[in-house]
Order: structure tokens, then C-alpha cells, then sequence
């Protein structure tokens, strides 16, 4: 089902400014990095109160399947930009160069009479572009007292042979990276001097890394209180895919985490015979209270937002979206990180509110995907969705018209060395298939049962009795591929990879 305008006739059909900014409705888009949704009260969480994140799916909708289609940031951001899959927006690493000249939804916004901004982490190596003011973080940037360039700075490309240089220049600012930022945005609120319509980009560093210095505010926060573990913190991989370079993942496993290394010498001198086991449950204790402390950080900081566009009256004609990068493994499978294809880093939080057009604590359970949220917010505000965007709008789920916009959500990750292998999976409503083309032949596959093992610990894909449910998934994966032209081949699924890019990986 072909869902929208050929580019050119959606440029054709573009209203005036004139026509078209009248009683428009605002933008807020919030874009955290690394928010796990199991850390957040509206999504279950018992362990920290989130009251920002709570209050706003209370008046708008909260959606419990909203998935990444590559996790890890850089790709996340492009696809949620451009509305496209890793392969046809150019980024499908870790680190790589954005493309500013394609099209993106805040360039379409602006052409349209928006006035648009944008604050906090980048992270897509390009200046930025279709913003009519900016003030970013280059990469990850510093936890406190950060720089950030504005349009009037040289802007100098990071890249990994030169990696100083980008950082030269800019302007420094005083205090805590998430409250400096979220200052700088609300400022330009504020002050801004136009009575355009506005798509404000707010997208805070936290909770990504590094935990500390935590701030200021929440040292103490959680400090004598035992966090409750996951089932799955001591799994051992068996039969399952992390098997096979188990003793390698240091960029996953909480156990083998670089930034421990200390704690761990520490905890072994202590008590020198420590098991493995007994480290991952002292380590994750740690862990878990630090990034509980930047999820404080962010919820307190969404909260100064939601409190201004009331006060200002904003908030009655104003989308606001709060939305992550990609989810997070807080210690399930005894993971830190998000590069894996399981639940807790394949989701992360999505809650929209829009008054008058979503009712209040509404909740939809379909998957949705990075790539809707461009082509939501231009329908949203009436502007033709481009053809080549291969998201849904999920208008109509919002205005409480649709249930749902896929039956299947299609996933690559593409390999970053050894340790962080490519997958290419398909998840269904109760399925999930993964398919590891880099690793050794006894670890290629996985199938999980989401129904019977939501923690997906039981891979049924050498089950004779799974067979004919085994190649169906491959086949429905086969059929994503060819349907979003990924050009990866994976001769033990059958693909040519004859589907071309339009940008290039």
C-alpha cells in the first residue's frame, strides 16, 4: 500500500506561508539518548518516579512497541530526520557523516513557514541544516560545562583521523550539560521574535554515558537503597547468539565494561574469591543507581519544558513529542548497552500529546518505527508527506482512527568489529527472527517465542517442530527486504543483495 504524494507533487502541493502558519499547530520534539522505557513510571517502573514523562502520557498517548530500526545513535537520529531506513539515508555506522542536503522533516517544516531550532546532542558529524537557529553538541559532549556551536562558529567536521580540531571554537557553557541545554531552548522560546509557527528540536545527552559526575542535584539520590534485578542479569548465552563471543563483549556485557575495570580490581581485592556472578550483581548495582540519576536528570528537565508551555499558554496549540534514539539493557542478559535486537534495546519510549486530537492516557500497542515520526509530524500539521519516506503517519492511531500501521518491524544493525556483530531480523507481534550472518554457523539464528519467553532466553531456531514457522519468518524477512530496498547480502537467507541505495552506505 503506497501511503503517500510523489516528492515532486508533495513540493507542488506545498501551501504559501501565508495560507499556511495561521493558527498551525507548534512543535516540541524531545529526543533523549539511550532511554530505556523500563526506566520510566508510565512504562512500569516501580524503582524512580518519573512525574514529567508520567504527566505527559497521562494527557496523550504512550505507545508500548515503538522500535529502532538500528541502534546505536547515529543511525537512529538520521533515520528519525529523514523518515528512511539506514541504507537509503546514507548512515548506517556509528560515527558517519550525514548528508545535509537531503531532505529531512524540519527542512520541509521550515519551508513551509516554520521557524525551526535545534538544541542539545547532534551527533551526525554535519553542520546542521533546515534550522533556522542551532546550538549543538558536535558529539557526545562534555557532562558538564559543554560546548556547543551556533550557526555564527566555524563548524569543522569531526572525523576519526582529525578529532581535535572539530572541537575548536564554539562557545562554553556553565553548569550541568541536560540543565544548560534545556536553559538555552527554553531561552530561545522565550525570545524568539517571530509569530511563526515553531518546531523546536530539544535532544538532551542523557542518559547516555559517562554516569559520572552525576548531577549535582541527585549524588545521593538512591544511594542506600537496593535496586531489585532483572531475571535475566546472570544469563550464561547458551544456545543463544552472544555465546559465540561471549568473552569478547566489552562493549555489552556489564561484566567485562571498560569503564569498571577499577571497581572490579577493587571488588576482587576485597574479596579475591569473588565469582563472576557476584561481580555482575555488585557492578550492576552501580550501574543501575547512576543511570536511574541522569533519567532524573532528563525527566526534571522535560518537566521545566511541559511547565513553560503551560504558563505561556503554548501548551494548547503545541504537539509535543518525548522520544529516545534507541532503548537500553538496564542489566537484562547481564547487558549494559543497546546493540542487540532484544526487547529492552529494540524499544524505546514514544509519547505524544495533542490536545484537542489525542485523548488523554491513551495507549496503542502498535509497532511503530523511527522512520514514522517524520511523516507523522508533517501530517499532522498538514503538509504532503513525501513518496520516498518510508514511514507511516500514525495520525490516525493518534486521533484513535487505526489500531495499528505494520504487522512486521525489519531491523539491521550493521557490524562495528567483532564484538558488535551485524544482525538483519523481522519482529512480529508474537515472533521475533534474527539472523547473524558474521558468526559462526551454530549461531546464526535466532527464534524466539514473545509470547512464552517475552525475556527471550529459549531459541527454537534448530526446533524441527518450528520449521515450518521458521522459514514463514524468513520468508516475511526476505519480502521486508525487497520492499525497503536494503541491498545486504545474506546468502544463507537467500538475498542477492541486487536492491540499490539511494544514498550509499
Amino acid at each position: 500500500m503506497k501511503r503517500h504524494l510523489p516528492l515532486l507533487a508533495a513540493c507542488a502541493l506545498m501551501p504559501s506561508f501565508s495560507a499556511f502558519a495561521e493558527s498551525k499547530p507548534n512543535i516540541v520534539f524531545i529526543l533523549s539518548d539511550d532511554h530505556a522505557i523500563q526506566s520510566i513510571g508510565c512504562y512500569g517502573n516501580k524503582d524512580i518516579e518519573t512525574p514529567a514523562l508520567d504527566r505527559l502520557a497521562a494527557e496523550g498517548m504512550r505507545f508500548e512497541h515503538a522500535l529502532t530500526p538500528n541502534s546505536f545513535c547515529t543511525p537512529a537520529r538520521a533515520a528519525v530526520l529523514t523518515g528512511k531506513y539506514s541504507h537509503k539515508n546514507g548512515v548506517t555506522h556509528l560515527n558517519q557523516y550525514f548528508d545535509g542536503s537531503q531532505q529531512t522533516f524540519p527542512k520541509l517544516l521550515q519551508a513551509a513557514g516554520y521557524n525551526t531550532a535545534l538544541f542539545g546532542k547532534w551527533h551526525l558529524l554535519s553542520q546542521p541544516t533546515g534550522f533556522d537557529h542551532y546550538c549543538v553538541m558536535k558529539m557526545q559532549g562534555m557532562p558538564t560545562n559543554p560546548t556547543v556551536f551556533e550557526p555564527q562558529h566555524e563548524w569543522i567536521p569531526w572525523s576519526p583521523k582529525d578529532q581535535k580540531s572539530a572541537f575548536k571554537g564554539g562557545r562554553k557553557l556553565k553548569g550541568y550539560n541536560n540543565d544548560v541545554m534545556t536553559t538555552e531552548a527554553l531561552d530561545w522560546l522565550k525570545n524568539r521574535k517571530s509569530d511563526k509557527p515553531f518546531c523546536l528540536l530539544l535532544h538532551p545527552k542523557p542518559p547516555h554515558a559517562p554516569y559520572n559526575p552525576a548531577p549535582p542535584t541527585y549524588e545521593e539520590f538512591l544511594k542506600d537503597i537496593e535496586i531489585p534485578e532483572p531475571t535475566t542479569l546472570l544469563d550464561d548465552y547458551k544456545g543463544r547468539a552472544p555465546e559465540a563471543i561471549a568473552k569478547q563483549m566489552s562493549n555489552n556485557r556489564l561484566l567485562l565494561r571498560p569503564e569498571y575495570q577499577e571497581l572490579r580490581k577493587q571488588l576482587k581485592k576485597e574479596n579475591p574469591k569473588i565469582t563472576d556472578k557476584e561481580l555482575t550483581k555488585a557492578i550492576y548495582q552501580i550501574y543501575i543507581k547512576e543511570y536511574y540519576r541522569l533519567v532524573k536528570s532528563v525527566d526534571d528537565n522535560v518537566g521545566r519544558v511541559l511547565d513553560y508551555l503551560k504558563e505561556s499558554g503554548l501548551d494548547k496549540n503545541t504537539i509535543v513529542v518525548y522520544t529516545s534514539d534507541q532503548g537500553f539493557a538496564l542489566g537484562e542478559h547481564g547487558f549494559y548497552n543497546k546493540q542487540w535486537m532484544y526487547e529492552p534495546s529494540l524499544h524505546q519510549p514514544l509519547i505524544v500529546r495533542y490536545p484537542g486530537t489525542i485523548a488523554p492516557g491513551s495507549v496503542n500497542g502498535s509497532m511503530v518505527n523511527h522512520i514514522d515520526l517524520a511523516p507523522t509530524l508533517l501530517d499532522l500539521v498538514g503538509l504532503p508527506v513525501p513518496g520516498d519516506m518510508q514511514g507511516h503517519s500514525l495520525k490516525p492511531l493518534l486521533a484513535g482512527k487505526s489500531d495499528k500501521v505494520r504487522d512486521a518491524h525489519y531491523y539491521h544493525f550493521y557490524e562495528h568489529g567483532k564484538a558488535l556483530p551485524e544482525m538483519v531480523g523481522v519482529r512480529t507481534a508474537t515472533r521475533k527472527l534474527i539472523h547473524y550472518p558474521g558468526l559462526p554457523e551454530s549461531h546464526q539464528w535466532e527464534l524466539f517465542d514473545l509470547e512464552k519467553d517475552p525475556d527471550e532466553m529459549n531459541n527454537l531456531s534448530s526446533d524441527p517442530a518450528r520449521a515450518e514457522e521458521r522459514e514463514a519468518l524468513k520468508e516475511r524477512l526476505r519480502g521486508l527486504i525487497r520492499e525497503f530496498e536494503d541491498p545486504v547480502e545474506l546468502p544463507k537467507l537467500g538475498t542477492s543483495g541486487t536492491a540499490k541505495s539511494t544514498q550509499g552506505a
